[in-house]
């Protein structure tokens, strides 16, 4: 059990720092906050640092589509992002422009834009807002990043990363309209009251729909509702596969990353199930579902969590279970032990175990999903490497090694019933 609090923990570090950064937590006031179709008031004043633009003219960028990106230093997803902002901001610069906007000052920007390889390999230099307040209070977020769409003087969009593209932005300026997916982190699902009327959400049903516009992803919750005394389970925007994966991670927890590779999917159409292309915001919009439940009965999590899936099983059509199945795997094995011999590494991690070793090494996917065979305890401190040589040449010193081969690993099986 202490292993895998352990390993709830490294996760949950791993995600904050690697993907969407969750920004410091402050009261947020709400009232300032603007809507898409409402008129932009710009700031009289903001702090500019890189980038072209030495002083922002608002009234003549009215004629060009305005980005707002809200970026978090610590944020992955906005720093790998920026690149491609670059580009466009290049090959559209007589029709947009591109403000990076940071919360920062500019003490911790200039080191972070010194010291990040990756962006000056990319030539990144994009206009760079930065100590701002004004801008967060009006689009008011949680995570990072949070991209907002100005045009003529009107927020247009209120939306993910993902959704800045060439169509996107051309579309807007063409047309003086884009419709997309709303990105509002302080969004709430509530099926059975926009289905039902208000005065009949006391009353027990279950509630499947598509995606919800506006309302964050959010995997399995159970909690009684203090109003009604109802059980409600629920989650939001999610896919299929991940709906099917959270019921069972209480029905039969694992100890592994439920990646694609240890998903089988016995259907007609899988692209309808999971995100294989890696689409984001615009394969959710048409694929995800949103699920409540609401129950007189209070039952034991995985006894709710199998009425979940018998409830999915019967909507869908399908059916799921877990077996074990021969697929390629890193497999860690026992090998003599070799002191490591390299630099000295900066940047490491400790790893309790090569349960948790594995589990990490899984979030990468950097390799195929880890077979270990070595069930050790001992700590285990790895640093960074770019190929399975460099991993080897640290594993070697806990005598262990990682190859690329074959091995049965258990894996979540969806099946369409005919």
């Amino acid at each position: 059990m202490e292993h895998l609090k352990l390993i709830a923990l490294q996760i949950c570090l791993l995600i904050t720092f690697s993907t969407a950064h969750t920004q410091p937590n402050q009261k947020v006031d709400l009232s300032k906050s603007l809507k898409v179709g409402d008129t932009f008031t710009p700031p009289s004043s903001v702090q500019l640092m890189r980038g072209e633009v030495k002083k922002i003219d608002w009234k003549a960028l009215e004629n060009k589509v305005v980005i707002l990106d809200f970026f978090d230093t610590f944020c992955g997803t906005c720093i790998q992002s920026m690149p491609e902002l670059q580009e466009l901001q290049h090959k559209l610069k007589d029709k947009l422009q591109i403000f990076n906007v940071a919360w920062q000052d500019k003490a911790t920007l200039d080191k972070f834009y010194a010291t990040n390889a990756f962006l000056k390999e990319n030539n990144v230099n994009l206009s760079v807002i930065f100590a701002d307040t004004y801008l967060k209070e009006r689009f008011p977020h949680q995570s990072a990043p949070h991209v907002i769409f100005l045009f003529k003087g009107k927020v247009h969009a209120v939306t993910g990363n993902r959704l800045v593209t060439e169509e996107n932005i051309l579309k807007l300026y063409n047309t003086g309209t884009v419709s997309l997916p709303l990105k509002d982190d302080f969004g709430k699902g509530d099926l059975a009251g926009q289905i039902d009327n208000a005065s009949q959400k006391t009353r027990e049903g279950v509630w499947i729909t598509g995606y919800q516009d506006g309302v964050p992803g959010e995997s399995m919750r159970i909690k009684k509702d203090s109003i009604s005394g109802l059980i409600k389970t629920s989650f939001y925007n999610e896919s299929i596969s991940n709906a099917i994966k959270f019921t069972w991670a209480k029905i039969k927890p694992g100890n592994y990353i439920t990646r694609a590779e240890r998903r089988v999917f016995n259907v007609k159409n899988p692209e309808k199930y999971y995100d294989f292309g890696n689409e984001g915001d615009v394969w959710y919009v048409k694929n995800a579902i949103c699920y409540e439940r609401l129950d007189k009965m209070q039952r034991a999590d995985s006894v709710q969590a199998r009425v979940v899936l018998n409830d999915l099983h019967n909507f869908f059509g399908i059916t799921s279970y877990k077996t074990m199945k021969e697929i390629e795997c890193l497999i860690l094995k026992p090998c003599p032990v070799k002191p490591y011999e390299g630099k000295a590494i900066e940047g490491a991690m400790d790893y309790m175990g090569t349960l948790i070793l594995a589990t990490m090494t899984d979030m990468g996917e950097q390799f195929p999903p880890v077979l270990d065979l070595v069930k050790s305890k001992e700590k285990i401190t790895i640093g960074p490497y770019t190929n399975l040589e460099e991993f080897n040449e640290q594993l070697a010193a806990y005598g262990i090694e990682a190859v690329i081969g074959r091995g049965m690993q258990e894996v979540l099986v969806i099946e369409e019933v005919n």
